[in-house]
């Protein structure tokens, strides 16, 4: 949520309440905690250099993103035109496909097409997955049209934490400062609710 409100403030002409960013404080506050009590308890390597750069890198790219849309909506209010959702996930999802066929046309897209045409049960599989993913983007795309993008942010990170929570539910547990973060996040979310 926090590079979407910076990239909504500085790009897309975005204003919050304190209330707002109040809010987004306890989401954030309480996704990290939730991340890091999770982390602890768990067995992981040392987080590479690369990998944190490429996670800033995608941090800074969805607040640009962010911004982008949000300045796109006011121009669109200001012009009495409509943001439709479908147009966004269109131009998005074209500019996406053609990177990454680009990128995957030295080895990878002749391979992955050879191995799913020799395991169709598996090309089943992925045509599934994609499907899934496709109803998950208009979702996304249908909130970011009618809302914005940092209510989007807010009800990713609901989902992600919804996920955590069935995920230690199902599995050994959390520890007590995982229960803590959940519970600031979920007064954030709550704040967001009502």
């Amino acid at each position: 949520m926090l590079p979407v409100m910076i990239g909504s403030l500085f790009l897309g002409q975005a204003n919050f309440t304190l209330r707002q960013y109040l809010q987004a404080a306890a989401i954030i506050s309480g996704t990290s905690i939730v991340s890091l009590a999770e982390g602890r308890s768990k067995k992981s390597g040392a987080s590479t250099r690369a990998g944190l750069l490429l996670i800033i890198g995608a941090l800074f790219c969805d607040g640009v993103v962010g911004g982008v849309q949000r300045r796109l909506q006011v121009t669109c209010r200001k012009e009495d035109k409509q943001v439709r959702p479908y147009d966004l996930m269109f131009w998005t999802n074209l500019y996406m496909a053609v990177t990454s066929c680009l990128l995957a046309l030295r080895s990878e897209l002749r391979e992955g097409a050879t191995f799913c045409f020799a395991n169709p049960s598996f090309a089943r599989e992925v045509v599934k997955f994609s499907a899934c993913g496709a109803l998950g983007q208009a979702s996304i795309f249908y909130t970011i049209a009618n809302f914005d993008s940092v209510v989007c942010a807010a009800v990713t990170t609901t989902r992600k934490l919804l996920s955590v929570m069935i995920s230690v539910l199902e599995g050994d547990g959390l520890p007590p400062m995982g229960w803590l973060g959940i519970g600031v996040s979920s007064m954030g979310i709550a704040g967001e609710v009502l």
